[in-house]
């Protein structure tokens, strides 16, 4: 019996991950976009490990958790465990290994293939609006809204994608939090508005969302553009004495130093009286889930001073 659209999107709701508590895994997530990337733009069901590997390696650096191995053989080859999502072309390596993982070195040296299955392809390619509610589903359930826009980008997804489904945000949250901070930037004071409507101000989750944390001041801080997607990258942190991290990673020349590399250490400003500063919870969260590298401590800012001035001269 062929598939349903309420079926296929199941499947892809229903994809299984390694869980820790509140933990991220989003490797099946973010090699499925790339797959959606691919078919939208008219390539072949199948791909070879070999082509996928670096791409695939490259979300993960970006987007995912802030490990310092990444392994995209795992979801390459266990997707295809997921109740006929994804399929693996190579018969000969799935008895040999089981119910275990090949080594890396074999789905190279094999050119192994896979991809999304032949019944579920042609679901999608035939009905845009079945394709459009999969992209926002990986989304939405497993990144900040933040970087959706960046992802689709990343993965080769049209920018005409709807990447944000609004109906499952508290539309009270954001002006709650920005009035909160009285319409500045935590981090830096930005307060830019138009008129009397505030620009390029967003509320940011600490704990993510899609990973259990609340619509709630104590999870949130009103962030400036900028430094919303630093914070969601794992550019910037906060530690639980509220002042500002700063990833050892981050680099750049002297307008990054000025916006974001001076910041560390930082006091971040508190919302007005009487309401709580983000918990120390959430931010132990995204310091464990999203944060990338140790933050920057004395040695590494004379560092990135003594490269600023070689910047500038």
């Amino acid at each position: 019996m062929a598939l349903t659209r309420e079926e296929v999107l199941s499947l892809f709701r229903g994809i299984r991950q390694w869980r820790a508590g509140e933990q991220r895994a989003p490797h099946k997530p973010l090699l499925l976009l790339l797959a959606l990337g691919r078919l939208q733009d008219g390539g072949e069901r199948l791909v070879s490990f070999n082509d996928a590997e670096e791409p695939l390696r490259a979300l993960l650096e970006q987007f995912g958790h802030p490990r310092r191995r990444q392994r995209p053989e795992y979801p390459f080859w266990r997707l295809r465990l997921d109740g006929g999502l994804w399929e693996i072309e190579d018969e000969d390596l799935i008895k040999v290994t089981q119910a275990g993982d090949p080594r890396i070195t074999d789905l190279r040296s094999r050119g192994v293939r896979g991809g999304l299955s032949a019944e579920v392809t042609e679901l999608l390619v035939e009905d845009s609006d079945l394709f459009e509610r999969v992209v926002v589903d990986l989304l939405d359930d497993h990144f900040p809204p933040s970087l959706h826009e960046e992802i689709c980008g990343a993965v080769g997804l049209k920018v005409g994608v709807q990447v944000v489904r609004r109906s499952r945000r508290d539309p009270a949250f954001r002006i709650e939090v920005l009035r909160a901070y009285e319409f500045r930037c935590a981090m830096c004071g930005y307060d830019g508005r138009l008129d009397m409507a505030p620009v390029g101000l967003d509320a940011a989750h600490v704990q993510w969302w899609a990973f259990g944390g609340p619509d709630s001041i104590d999870n949130a801080i009103a962030l400036c553009a900028l430094h919303h997607r630093a914070l969601d990258h794992g550019v910037m942190g906060v530690s639980v004495d509220q002042r500002i991290r700063v990833s050892r990673r981050f680099n750049g020349g002297e307008r990054a130093r000025e916006l974001v590399i001076d910041l560390a250490g930082k006091a971040l400003r508190a919302p007005q009286d009487g309401l709580r500063c983000p918990a120390a919870e959430h931010l132990t969260w995204h310091e464990k889930e999203v944060f990338k590298g140790e933050a920057r401590g004395p040695a590494a800012d004379a560092m990135a001073a003594e490269q600023a001035a070689r910047y500038r001269n």
